[in-house]
């Protein structure tokens, strides 16, 4: 027979586990799509590309434009350099505020859909 104070460590243990593993999923629901506490999101269109300052615009449903500063360490899906950005693409952004300036982590160029 196993004593008890094992037994009831062994319960709070896979108790702790499983509700670790739950929370984890779902927290992963839509976690690409959400901002935390160190990452900001923003979905919306570009509104201005800054060539020089390497810097785009981005236009949220709601709300005024964010300006987003990319850099040499910023990931680039479905473009491959700021000059492939044009006024009008649907963007996702996720960045960092940085001493003032928002440093994009990763921009992802939506699919444009249409005849």
């Amino acid at each position: 027979m196993i004593p008890r104070n094992i037994t009831l460590t062994l319960i709070l243990l896979m108790s702790f586990v499983l509700g670790s593993g739950a929370a984890l999923v779902r927290a992963g629901e839509n976690l690409e799509e959400m901002s935390t506490e160190d990452t900001l999101y923003v979905r919306g269109l570009v509104s201005r590309v800054y060539l020089d300052k390497m810097q785009i615009s981005v236009r949220p449903p709601k709300g005024d434009s964010i300006r987003i500063t990319i850099d040499p360490d910023t990931i680039l899906e479905g473009v491959s350099l700021i000059d492939d950005f044009q006024k009008e693409q649907q963007v996702k952004v996720w960045y960092s505020v940085d001493k003032g300036s928002n440093l994009a982590i990763k921009i992802i160029k939506m699919m444009e859909l249409g005849c």
